[in-house]
């Protein structure tokens, strides 16, 4: 990766922070905790399984699109869940904001790295 390729990614994530934090702070959405609880023990054992499937697929594919796309999948599964159960908190908020964050970042990726 280029320094420009990365120079535009730190933006990207900048942009979504700013935008996020005064997005955040109009709706009166607390922060998360600084370490993630599951929901429920369904959310942590589907959480358990996807780490496993990410351990098998970096043998297969590059690790650094897989890292990024196991981030979105779990940032995913983690609004999913927190909308489903605990949605009066809007923690599911943060995690919508970090799936699309790393579906931009994925984009991105894929667009300028991926070598056929």
């Amino acid at each position: 990766m280029t320094g420009t390729h990365f120079l535009i990614l730190i933006l990207i994530t900048a942009a979504f922070s700013t935008s996020f934090y005064i997005f955040a702070s109009k709706r009166g959405i607390p922060k998360p905790r600084w370490w993630y609880k599951p929901v429920n023990s369904i959310q942590g054992v589907l959480e358990i399984v996807l780490l496993i499937l990410l351990g098998f697929s970096l043998l297969r594919f590059p690790p650094e699109y897989m890292l990024i796309l196991y981030l979105f999948v779990i940032n995913c599964l983690r609004a999913l869940m927190e909308w489903k159960y605990e949605r009066e908190e809007k923690q599911y908020v943060h995690s919508l904001f970090g799936a699309a964050l790393f579906l931009v970042i994925f984009i991105y990726m894929s667009m300028f790295f991926f070598v056929s």
